[in-house]
C-alpha cells in the first residue's frame, strides 16, 4: 500500500493567523483567534496533555510549557486547546452539519488507523477486539480519517471518512499465528532465558536449563534429550526471531508511508505480544529494528498507542503446555517477554502501551478515545540554526505537575529560502523518510534485474555479507509492488550466506530465512509460490549438510505443504543426515524410516524414497527388509539417476547377504543405464577381487583409469547422493523465479 497525499500546510508567521485543529468541527463556537507579534517567526508544534485517566487538561498557557530543541530551550508564545468531538458527544445540529453534502475539514484533518498484528493472534482469539475497535470507530467524527492495515495479510485502506468501508473490512482481519510444533512444553521466558544458553553452548550448571532439562527428559535424562531440548530452545527463538522481523518490519514500511501525511496522526496497534529477548545474549533478538520503528513513528508525526492483548494468563492452562511450569512469577515473566518491545517503541512514538487481560480491550479503546479528544497546539519561536530542513530532537514538558505529555520527538524547520511566503502559514514538519534503500542493496537487486550471472559474481565478490544482510533487513524492498520477487531475492541472499565460513553470516542468514517463512506465509493456507520457495529453502539445507539448522525449518515446511512430495523426501534425507552426524539417537532410525515412507506413498518419489530407505536398512543391518525395497524395480521412465542408484544399492545389499552372482549383475545393471560411473565400476572389481579373480579386477581397474584419462572426469551419481535435491538447485531457483512472476 502506497499513501499518497498533498495536504495544505498550516503557518504562523508575520501578523495574525489562525490556527486550524486536526479534528476541529465547523459547526462549533469559534475560540479566541491567537495572535503573534509581528516581525517573529513561529512554528506549531502539537501535544497531548492529559491526566493521570487519559483526560485532557485544559487551560494551559504558552507560560505552563517548556519546549527544547536539541536541548536548547525555546520560547513557547501560544498555547490553543484544539478539541474534537466524539460522533456520541455532538449535539444533532453539530453532526447534521458535520454529515449534510460534502464535508468541510479542517486544513489539516485528524487521521488514525487502527493497525492489527495478525501474527500474534490466532484463528479466533482476535474477533472480540475487533468488534471493539469497529465500535471505537462508530465513535470517531464524520470529519476525521480512518485508515485500516491488517498485517502481513489482510485489508489494508487508506485514510478515509467513509467510515462504514473501514468498519466493515474489519471483520474480515482474521489471526495469522501459526507457533512452530514442538516436542517439548517451553514457556516464551524459557525460550527467551535460555536461548543463550542453546545457542553459544553455555554452561550446562545453568540452574534454569536444569530444571527444564529434568521437568522434560525426565530422571535419569535420556542420553540425546537434552540436545533435541536446546535445538528445540534455538528453532523456536529463531521462528519468532524471523516473525518478529516480519512484523516489525511491515509496521516500519507503514511508518514510512504515513509520513507524507501532514499533521499529527494517531496509530492504534493491536497486538497479542511479540516475543523477543530483553536479556544480552539472548533470542529472539530484534536488534535495533524495534528502536527504528520508534523512531519512523517520531518522524512521521505519528503516536502509537498500543493495546496488547495478554493471553499468558490462559495460554498457561491451555493442553500443549500442560507440562510446563506454571507459576504465577513465570507468567509474569512471560508477561513481561511479550510486552517489552511493544513498550518501548509505542514510548518512542510518543504514545503509551495498554495491557490488556480481560475483556475485548473496551477500556483501552475508551482510553485512546479520551486522550486523542484534544491536544494543544504551541506558537514555539525557533532559532536560526534549527532551520536547517533536518532532523532535531525537540522536547516539551509542562510545568504543571502529575500530567502525561505525548508528542513527537523529532522535528524539521524548514529553511529560509523554502519557508512559505508571509500571507501563507509555515508548520514544521516532520523529517522526510530516510533512504528506504541502501546502496549496496539497491546495487546487488539491479545486478539481480540484470542477469543470474551478474547476480552470483556480486554476491560472489562481496566481501562483508554479514552487514550486507543486516542492510537488507533495515532495509525496504528493492521491488516495493514485487513482495515475492523479494523473497525469492531474500532466499538467494541467506543461502550465500549459509555458505560462508563466517559464524555472524550464518546466523544473519538463518534470520533472513526464519523473516521470510512468515513472509510468504499465506493466512488461508498454502499456494504455489509459498510451497516452491519453502522446496527451494529445503532443497539449499540438504546440499548445504548442515542437518543441525535444516531441522529448524524443515518440519515447518512440511506442516505447510504436505502434500508436496520433494519436501517429505526431503525431510527423511536431512533426518538420516542429522543421524549420521551423531545428533540424533538410535530411536530416530524409526522415524528416518517413516519419512521415507511418506515419500513412498507419492508416485512422484516412491522410486528414489524406496532406494534411499532400502540403503539406510543396509547400514543398519535389516538386509531383509532393505532386499524387499530395492527388488521393486522402479518404473518406465524413472530418471536415470534414480535408476541407477537403485540397482547400485540392490549389489551393496545382495553383496551383503552373501549373493556375489547377483550383487555382480546389479553392478553391471547399474553400468548399462550409466555407462563408465565409477562407484558401480570398482564395486564390481572389489568383488572379483575378494571372489580370486584378479584378471577381472585389473581389466576394471585399466577400463576406469582409460576411460579417465580420455575425459578428464567420469560423473558418477552417486557423489551427489548426500545432497538430495541440491543437485538441481539451479533448475529449482529458476523455477521459483518463474513462479514468482
Amino acid at each position: 500500500m502506497r499513501i499518497r497525499r498533498t495536504l495544505a500546510i498550516g503557518v504562523l508567521t508575520l501578523g495574525i493567523a489562525t490556527l486550524c485543529g486536526a479534528g476541529q468541527q465547523p459547526a462549533t463556537p469559534q475560540k479566541p483567534i491567537p495572535t503573534f507579534r509581528s516581525g517573529l517567526d513561529v512554528i506549531a508544534v502539537d501535544v497531548q496533555v492529559v491526566d493521570r485517566d487519559g483526560a485532557p487538561v485544559p487551560g494551559l498557557g504558552p507560560d505552563k510549557f517548556d519546549v527544547t530543541i536539541n536541548g536548547r530551550r525555546r520560547k513557547v508564545l501560544s498555547a490553543e486547546l484544539i478539541e474534537s468531538h466524539s460522533a456520541t458527544s455532538m449535539t444533532p445540529e453539530e453532526r447534521a452539519a458535520a454529515t449534510a453534502g460534502p464535508p468541510v475539514r479542517p486544513t489539516l484533518p485528524r487521521v488514525i488507523f487502527i493497525a492489527i498484528d495478525c501474527l500474534s493472534f490466532d484463528a479466533t482469539a482476535s474477533q472480540h477486539v475487533i468488534a471493539t475497535a469497529q465500535q471505537f470507530i462508530d465513535r470517531l467524527p464524520p470529519t476525521d480519517e480512518v485508515g485500516l492495515f491488517a498485517y502481513p495479510y489482510g485489508p489494508k485502506i487508506s485514510p478515509t471518512t467513509d467510515h462504514a468501508t473501514v468498519r466493515s473490512s474489519l471483520i474480515t482481519v482474521q489471526g495469522q499465528r501459526d507457533q512452530p510444533s514442538h516436542q517439548f512444553h517451553l514457556r516464551p521466558s524459557e525460550i527467551v532465558d535460555l536461548s543463550g544458553v542453546a545457542h553459544f553452548g553455555g554452561p550446562t550448571e545453568n540452574a534454569l536449563l536444569q530444571s527444564v532439562v529434568t521437568r522434560e527428559c525426565g530422571n535419569p535424562i535420556e542420553a540425546t534429550c537434552q540436545q533435541r531440548l536446546m535445538l528445540e530452545i534455538t528453532g523456536a527463538a529463531l521462528y519468532y526471531e524471523g516473525q518478529g522481523n516480519a512484523g516489525l518490519g511491515m509496521l516500519r514500511s507503514l511508518l514510512e508511508q504515513l509520513s507524507v501525511i501532514n499533521g499529527r496522526k494517531t496509530l492504534v496497534l493491536i497486538s497479542a505480544g511479540m516475543m523477543a529477548s530483553d536479556v544480552p545474549g539472548g533470542r529472539p533478538n530484534i536488534g535495533e529494528l524495534g528502536i527504528l520503528v520508534g523512531k519512523e513513528a517520531a518522524r512521521s508525526n505519528t503516536t502509537i498507542y498500543t493495546l496488547f492483548l495478554d493471553t499468558s494468563t490462559i495460554d498457561r492452562f491451555q493442553a500443549q503446555v500442560r507440562g510446563s511450569d506454571k507459576n504465577l512469577q513465570s507468567e509474569t515473566r512471560d508477561s513481561e517477554v511479550l510486552g517489552r518491545w511493544l513498550d518501548q517503541f509505542s514510548g518512542a512514538a510518543g504514545g503509551a502501551l495498554f495491557k490488556v487481560q480481560v475483556g475485548s480491550g473496551e477500556n483501552a479503546f475508551d482510553r485512546v478515545l479520551r486522550e486523542i479528544s484534544a491536544y494543544y497546539m504551541l506558537g514555539v519561536e525557533p532559532a536560526d540554526e534549527d532551520r536547517d530542513g533536518r532532523a532535531h530532537e525537540i522536547k516539551v514538558k509542562t510545568t504543571q505537575k502529575n500530567l502525561v505529555m505525548r508528542g513527537s520527538r523529532w522535528i524539521v524547520v524548514p529553511k529560509r529560502s523554502d519557508a512559505a511566503s508571509p500571507s501563507a502559514p509555515e508548520r514544521a514538519s516532520p523529517p522526510a523518510a530516510p533512504a528506504v534503500v541502501p546502496a549496496d542493496i539497491q546495487a546487488m537487486a539491479d545486478a539481480y534485474d540484470r542477469s543470474e550471472s551478474d547476480f552470483e559474481r556480486r554476491l560472489a565478490d562481496t566481501q562483508d555479507l554479514t552487514t550486507l544482510l543486516r542492510h537488507f533487513h533495515g532495509s525496504d524492498s528493492p521491488w516495493p509492488d514485487a513482495p515475492r520477487r523479494t523473497a525469492v531475492f531474500a532466499l538467494e541472499l541467506a543461502v550465500a550466506a549459509l555458505r560462508s565460513q563466517n559464524q555472524d553470516a550464518r546466523d544473519e542468514g538463518g534470520r533472513l530465512l526464519a523473516e521470510y517463512n512468515a513472509r510468504v506465509r499465506q493466512p488461508g493456507g498454502p499456494d504455489a509460490f509459498e510451497c516452491t520457495w519453502l522446496w527451494t529453502e529445503v532443497a539449499a539445507f540438504e546440499g548445504l549438510f548442515m542437518a543441525d539448522s535444516a531441522m529448524l525449518f524443515v518440519p515447518r515446511a512440511v506442516e505447510r505443504c504436505p502434500g508436496e512430495a520433494r519436501l517429505q523426501l526431503a525431510y527423511a534425507i536431512i533426518s538420516e543426515q542429522q543421524w549420521l552426524r551423531g545428533s540424533a539417537g538410535a530411536n530416530e532410525q524409526n522415524s528416518i524410516l517413516d519419512r521415507y515412507q511418506a515419500a513412498i506413498t507419492s508416485p512422484e518419489t516412491a522410486a528414489e524414497a524406496r532406494m534411499r530407505a532400502a540403503w539406510f536398512l543396509c547400514r543398519i543391518g535389516r538386509l531383509d527388509e532393505a532386499l524387499a525395497l530395492a527388488d521393486v524395480a522402479p518404473p518406465a521412465g524413472t530418471d536415470p539417476y534414480v535408476r541407477y542408484l537403485t540397482d547400485l544399492v540392490r549389489g551393496q545389499i545382495l553383496r551383503a547377504r552373501g549373493r556375489p552372482d547377483d550383487a555382480a549383475k546389479a553392478y553391471r545393471d547399474a553400468l548399462t543405464t550409466w555407462p563408465g560411473a565409477q562407484a558401480a565400476r570398482v564395486a564390481l572389481m572389489t568383488l572379483a577381487l575378494n571372489r580370486g579373480d584378479r584378471q577381472e579386477a585389473a581389466k576394471l581397474a585399466d577400463a576406469v583409469e582409460t576411460e579417465v584419462d580420455a575425459s578428464g572426469s567420469q560423473y558418477d551419481p552417486w557423489w551427489t547422493y548426500w545432497l538430495g535435491d541440491y543437485r538441481a538447485y539451479p533448475a529449482i531457483v529458476a523455477r521459483l523465479r518463474e513462479v514468482a512472476r
